[in-house]
């Protein structure tokens, strides 16, 4: 009998990248989406953590990038919140659907990924 051998750790780690990374893309341009549905401007759309690896800045100000560490994502509204991680005046003047709606639709674009990925 022949032995099965493990994959090494370079095709593991581009494997997961190639998978987690267009999950994490759809799962956070929904945020995104529906941030710009409601007006709301986006300061930065990541995909990853950590120091920036390569990055652009759109015309509406929003600052694109693709961090060191893989495991997630973000986007980060204007006002959002600070270093602190406390949330501006103008971001808790938006009305609080808005602001639901806005962090609900990433995982609403995640759910209708995985339905079309997996045929139901």
């Amino acid at each position: 009998m022949t032995p099965i051998h493990a994959p090494g750790l370079l095709i593991t780690l581009v494997g997961f990248a190639l998978v987690l990374g267009p999950l994490v893309f759809i799962h956070e341009l929904g945020h995104y989406l529906a941030g710009r549905l409601f007006g709301i401007r986006a300061d930065v759309f990541s995909i990853g953590f950590g120091k920036e690896l390569i990055g652009w800045t759109d015309k509406r100000g929003t600052r694109w990038k693709v961090s060191a560490l893989p495991l997630g994502g973000y986007v980060q509204f204007a006002g959002d919140s600070n270093p602190a991680g406390q949330p501006s005046a103008d971001w808790l003047a938006l009305p609080a659907e808005e602001r639901a709606r806005a962090l609900c639709k990433g995982a609403t674009c995640g759910n209708a990924q995985s339905s079309c990925w997996l045929g139901r």
